[in-house]
């Protein structure tokens, strides 16, 4: 479940660019790519539906060349918060945001036109989200 409004529909370009978005954000931190690559495939898999031009293998294949996006590209601000949003959750999955992630992250909220303002909400909004995930634990030690 998204902590944000992820209602957005995006056409097949705005899901095959969404989905090299968080490839490339993967990337940065390979750590976890195996993991990251499977939450963005289930990603593409929901936003699809079975439905995109471009197969996620295709993309994949792709990862490492450099995504172009504009704001053009997805012109209603709910696109933006699920892109960049999106992105901020994979970049959390392990449990840190890098500094590297979060360049990573900015910069594709700067490339779509996401405000610096927009982004330091929708961090605040993914960040209170993943702690209140701790809030159904009876005690610090459950998490441990």
């Amino acid at each position: 479940m998204m902590p944000f409004d992820s209602s957005a529909r995006l056409n097949a370009m705005q899901q095959a660019l969404a989905t090299r978005a968080m490839l490339a954000i993967a990337h940065v931190d390979p750590a976890n790519i195996e993991e990251e690559v499977a939450l963005i495939r289930a990603f593409f898999e929901d936003v699809t539906q079975g439905e995109a031009k471009a197969s996620f293998d295709e993309l994949l294949a792709d990862a490492r060349k450099p995504v172009s996006l504009s704001a053009e590209m997805f012109p209603d601000p709910v696109q933006k918060d699920l892109v960049v949003g999106s992105c901020l959750m994979l970049g959390y999955a392990d449990g840190t945001l890098t500094q590297a992630e979060r360049a990573a992250v900015e910069s594709v909220a700067q490339q779509i036109g996401m405000s610096g303002e927009g982004l330091s909400q929708l961090v605040e909004i993914v960040q209170d989200h993943l702690l209140a995930q701790f809030s159904a634990f009876p005690d610090a030690q459950s998490v441990v």
